[in-house]
């Protein structure tokens, strides 16, 4: 859609599984299709195969985007798992935890330095992030769920004059 209205896109992605995950993520094929639906557009694509739990690949994945398009608009945050068959080890909650928070986080960070005037910073996530949980002890951010301080930390970082959206999906 953004494509469709005329903006270049530095798209990133895994390409891999993550070994707790309990389903198959993107493939290097599926960042190619992207790259291709942008261009038949009539846009640019960048795209990029990067982790969005290790800040440092994302940011020079995100610096080498901007560099060729010398500019980003707007930033998409995307990137979530989610498991959730009971039994799983603790390691595919932390997974989740690094994807869909951190991962968040650290896509902001390394975009911040290349956003101008007007940018806008569009997190999009489950509805369950704005659920509160039984039994939890406030882990899990008190009322409103674990996307109401993660909303309320994005807004913060990034300035005055960018828009900083939560956008909850249906689809977990």
């Amino acid at each position: 859609m953004l494509a469709a209205e005329g903006a270049d896109i530095i798209a990133v992605d895994l390409c891999a599984d993550i070994e707790t995950n309990e389903y198959p993520l993107a493939r290097p094929e599926d960042l190619d299709e992207t790259a291709r639906l942008v261009e038949k557009e009539g846009q640019r694509a960048f795209a990029a195969i990067a982790d969005v739990r290790d800040r440092a690949a994302l940011a020079e994945a995100i610096d080498r985007g901007v560099a060729e398009f010398g500019r980003l608009d707007i930033v998409v945050a995307n990137a979530g798992i989610c498991p959730l068959t009971a039994g799983l080890p603790p390691q595919a909650f932390a997974d989740a935890v690094d994807v869909d928070l951190v991962g968040v986080i650290n896509l902001v960070h390394a975009s911040l330095k290349h956003l101008q005037e007007g940018a806008s910073v569009i997190v999009i996530g489950s509805v369950a992030a704005f659920m509160a949980s039984m039994n939890t002890g406030g882990i899990d951010g008190g009322p409103g769920g674990p996307g109401t301080p993660s909303r309320n930390r994005l807004s913060r970082i990034t300035s005055t004059t960018s828009r900083c959206s939560w956008l909850p999906s249906s689809s977990g």
